[in-house]
């Protein structure tokens, strides 16, 4: 599921220009809330969301015009009292309207207002419609996606530049190990989700900007993600294309990364 959310707030209200830790907070801590059927659901495909080794969900950067940036501090000023953000969920179709009410009553904390920590409360919602999957399509990365090498020893700078001539291997090898987990481990081929013979193709379109990303303390104790917004196409199984819309593409989709829409 995809909501689209718009957030009240103070104007006036200051936050960190890298903000992705916050929000990635606040989804943790609404699905925390969960009823037991939901909560069964993510422990049936062995996850945890108390652990927050859930992350099969990504969102947007946040929609804040007008407002204005200092460099220095790193921070914007909102001039506006309203902002969007999209969210973005690998879930059974039946808990949408569960989740949604989760969400409306957990107010988003980001940033201060008046020297106190400020408050984003949803204002609207709306559930987007679900896309017609295929084989092949095409997208633009709206926020960074990370790639690292899939080499058992890791280099000190691990991430991949989408020209790398490994970058498409280390791409699809990503998917299919977040996929097989969503999918509880079991064999892809046997379930007829991705069949190993079938071709997959990542193509970029036009050129990658590279993006660094600066994260606030976090459970698995990263500082700093590497990633890149481009357009691109790619050929999947069905699922698996609709598996990467929702639960994000790449590395680290949790932490703000990922996030796609159609082209």
């Amino acid at each position: 599921m995809r909501i689209q959310f718009s957030l009240s707030c103070q104007k006036g209200t200051v936050i960190p220009i890298n903000y992705q830790s916050e929000i990635s907070n606040w989804v943790f801590q609404v699905l925390s809330k969960s009823g037991s059927e939901l909560a069964s659901w993510i422990q049936q495909r062995g996850f945890d969301v108390a652990s927050r080794n859930y992350k099969l969900f990504t969102f947007s950067s946040l929609a804040i015009y007008p407002y204005e940036m200092d460099q220095v501090k790193q921070e914007f000023t909102l001039n506006g009292n309203q902002v969007k953000l999209n969210v973005s969920i690998y879930l059974d179709p039946a808990f949408e309207q569960q989740v949604v009410n989760l969400f409306r009553q957990i107010p988003l904390q980001l940033g201060v207002f008046e020297g106190k920590p400020a408050q984003f409360a949803v204002k609207h919602w709306q559930v987007l419609p679900r896309p017609n999957f295929r084989e092949t399509m095409q997208f633009k990365a709206v926020s960074p996606v990370s790639i690292t090498s899939v080499e058992d020893v890791k280099s000190n700078n691990p991430y991949l530049l989408p020209e790398n001539e490994l970058y498409d291997i280390a791409f699809f090898s990503h998917i299919v190990r977040r996929f097989k987990a969503a999918v509880q481990y079991k064999s892809l081929a046997n379930l007829k989700l991705l069949d190993p013979s079938y071709p997959m193709y990542f193509q970029m379109l036009g050129q990658a900007k590279s993006r660094l990303i600066h994260l606030k303390p976090n459970v698995e104790n990263i500082t700093q993600l590497r990633g890149f917004t481009y357009e691109f196409e790619v050929t999947m199984p069905v699922s698996a294309m609709e598996f990467c819309y929702y639960a994000g593409f790449g590395e680290f989709p949790h932490l703000g990364f990922g996030y796609v829409e159609l082209r």
